[in-house]
């Protein structure tokens, strides 16, 4: 899913604007949900990032949601290799001044839900 940005200067009627906002909540509601961390996760992390926990990994997810999605929709980690998120989120970071912390919590929920099973 590319990310597009459309700026609009055209004066919109409250009812059109109402409108627009029923119809992007909707569209929200269609998104793929992100993948929930796993002990099988966390275990896989650690080979990486020795002592990651289920937790550490909740924690990369609650951030990716709440930092990302101010600026666009959120991603389906699996739409990209693993190898391509560490880059992604450290190109993204700069524009929302993430702490270091959060830049890892991020890349390493991104990194392992890129690589768990997907949802049917």
């Amino acid at each position: 899913m590319p990310i597009v940005r459309i700026n609009l200067n055209i004066k919109f009627s409250r009812l059109r604007v109402a409108a627009a906002a029923v119809a992007l909540s909707a569209l929200a509601g269609c998104a793929t949900a992100l993948p929930e961390p796993s002990v099988a996760d966390a275990s896989r992390a650690g080979r990486l990032w020795p002592g990651t926990t289920v937790n550490d990994l909740h924690r990369g997810k609650q951030r990716y949601a709440q930092a990302c999605s101010s600026c666009h929709g959120l991603i389906d980690p699996h739409q990209f290799p693993s190898s391509r998120w560490p880059t992604m989120v450290k190109e993204m970071s700069g524009k929302l001044h993430l702490s270091p912390a959060d830049v890892d919590d991020v890349t390493r929920y991104l990194v392992v839900a890129s690589e768990s099973q997907q949802a049917p």
